[in-house]
């Protein structure tokens, strides 16, 4: 064996050892010659029964099918491609996982030095690729002797460093650009020796007692609100949050990426209840808030944040210092597990927490009976989705209208059901792969996903995923022949040329791309069929049409806005009588 091609192997060998034992075990990989000895060592990890191996020949479908993984696994997910434009379709799930604050491990392999900036074939400067998307990047060194002791304990080094800055909080991708010289094969006969993963590093947040001090000075009132956002990563706090909210009789507003709405105190309607603030009575007006997790979906809850003049204390180790309302004052980067029970506060009165609760149940009430359309319609679509979904489904959903009919139309859910977005760019792109992703992480939990028709359309070639990987999820594929939020916006004003340049509309033909697709296939016109199909447990790929008319969504919306007002209204005079 020539001494290249031996350091080559003990060089790549150790970089995905120390990926291992820093606990890391699932791997996407993008094929490519550059990356020939990181995917071949792969293989044979997976041979072993190491990792698990999923491959996608789509990069920009790879990446988003990796940040599935890590968002549900709630783990580092290692992704990995060639070099040249592979490295740059990975930016837009990059892009997400930044955002969302979730741990990608992006190993980019890469042409060496002495190739860069003379016009070699597919070649870029990767050095510092994905720029302010990323923690942290790192150029791995370029090894030509396995003697170079030093060059493969730095690399260990890199790749360990890389690893902790992913998982610490806030979590989120950090990139390796690895730059190999040819020939490109590696010993085929090692050997991966397995070694005992270690967990990944851990965060310890201890507050001092002047910072305890300061939040329990902040959070003192006699009518405290909690608003939880959207929460997935490592450090989840579902339990202490539940249990602070109830100790303590706070209402807890639950956005509908929380996964706290399958907790039957939980406050629900959120939405609609702060789009209407101003007919609450002055008994139902908090004195204090605590928000925890990430941006809220709800518009209408933030528009009212930007104007209270309160104290909002944000207690969050991922978020808190990211409020877009700039209504925050004071911000604590801790995990709410840690601090919370160390609280020593005064409980509302029990009859602060009933109000909300009963207002809250009011509007659920109201709901389930104003969906009951003989026509499909979004909100109805969102509700039945809702109150179907079995114990343990994980549910992905688009950005654009889906996510905003779940935030409105979702109830309380059954126990353990998680919901899924991303929602920190907010992209229609790569939806299809992140949902698969999601359902590769737990393939044993029944998956959905609810998309519209042009996302869908976005991301077709990430449906080959299901079919490679033998996975189960059922696509409620919400239909309306273009971009439906365009409407509830003032681009609807431009009525002459809405259609060319914001409706947009592709005339899909649903059946023809899921026969392509080898999914099943199913057309729902009405509510009944709907919970039937969503009731059946998924498996392999199922994609439910759900044709709706978008010149109906504004008229729609707006009627069922008018009704929870004047439900409130009425709520506001009898709580004044």
């Amino acid at each position: 064996m020539k001494p290249i091609q031996s350091a080559l192997t003990k060089q790549v060998l150790t970089i995905l050892q120390t990926i291992y034992t820093q606990g890391v075990t699932q791997v996407v990989l993008s094929p490519g010659s550059r990356s020939t000895p990181v995917a071949i060592l792969l293989g044979k990890m997976q041979d072993q029964g190491l990792i698990d191996l999923y491959v996608d020949v789509d990069e920009r479908s790879a990446a988003f099918f990796a940040l599935g993984l890590a968002k549900t696994k709630l783990q580092p997910v290692l992704l990995v491609c060639t070099s040249g434009t592979a490295a740059a379709n990975y930016y837009p799930a990059i892009c997400e996982a930044n955002a969302s604050h979730i741990p990608l491990i992006v190993l980019t392999t890469d042409r060496p030095p002495e190739l860069q900036d003379i016009g070699a074939p597919q070649t870029l400067n990767q050095t510092n690729f994905y720029y302010q998307q990323v923690k942290h990047s790192w150029n791995l060194p370029t090894i030509d002797s396995p003697n170079q002791e030093t060059e493969i304990k730095y690399s260990q080094y890199l790749v360990q460093k890389a690893i902790q800055c992913a998982v610490s909080s806030p979590c989120g991708p950090v990139h390796l650009n690895l730059p190999l010289r040819k020939p490109l094969m590696p010993d085929l006969n090692v050997h991966f020796e397995p070694v005992a993963p270690h967990n990944p590093i851990k965060i310890q947040n201890e507050l001092t007692s002047a910072a305890l001090q300061e939040l329990q000075q902040q959070l003192t009132g006699n009518r405290g609100l909690i608003l939880a956002g959207p929460q997935v990563g490592i450090n989840s706090y579902q339990d202490e949050l539940i249990e602070f909210a109830k100790a303590m009789n706070w209402p807890l507003i639950a956005d509908s990426l929380s996964n706290l709405r399958d907790y039957p105190q939980t406050i629900t309607t959120g939405k609609w209840i702060f789009q209407f603030y101003q007919f609450l009575p002055l008994s139902m007006q908090p004195e204090v808030i605590l928000r925890t997790g990430g941006t809220l979906v709800s518009a209408e809850i933030a528009a009212w944040l930007k104007q209270v003049q309160l104290p909002v204390v944000y207690l969050d180790a991922d978020h808190a210092q990211l409020d877009d309302t700039l209504a925050t004052t004071l911000a604590l980067n801790a995990n709410p597990a840690t601090v919370l029970p160390q609280l020593k506060l005064n409980p509302s009165q029990p009859q602060w927490l009933k109000s909300w609760q009963q207002l809250d149940q009011n509007i659920q009430v109201f709901l389930q009976q104003t969906v009951q359309t003989t026509t499909l319609t979004e909100p109805q679509i969102a509700w039945t989705l809702g109150q179907n979904l079995p114990k343990t489904a994980q549910l992905f959903v688009s950005n654009s209208m889906p996510i905003r009919e779940i935030e409105a139309y979702f109830g309380h859910l059954q126990a353990n059901v998680h919901v899924y977005c991303n929602r920190g760019v907010n992209g229609i792109d790569g939806v299809n792969s992140t949902a698969l992703g999601m359902a590769a992480a737990h393939n044993q939990k029944p998956a959905y996903l609810y998309i519209g028709d042009l996302a869908f359309f976005h991301d077709l070639t990430g449906l080959m995923l299901s079919n490679n990987y033998s996975l189960n999820l059922t696509i409620l594929l919400q239909n309306n022949n273009g971009g439906g939020i365009f409407s509830f916006l003032p681009q609807s004003q431009a009525v002459d040329q809405f259609e060319k340049v914001f409706g947009t509309p592709q005339n899909l033909n649903i059946k023809a791309l899921a026969q392509f697709y080898q999914a099943r296939y199913y057309k729902c016109t009405d509510c009944q069929t709907l919970q039937a199909l969503i009731q059946q447990i998924p498996q392999g790929l199922t994609i439910i049409e759900l044709p709706t008319k978008r010149s109906q969504l504004t008229t729609v919306d707006n009627q069922i806005s008018q009704q929870v007002k004047k439900l409130i209204q009425d709520q506001n005079y009898a709580n004044q009588d």
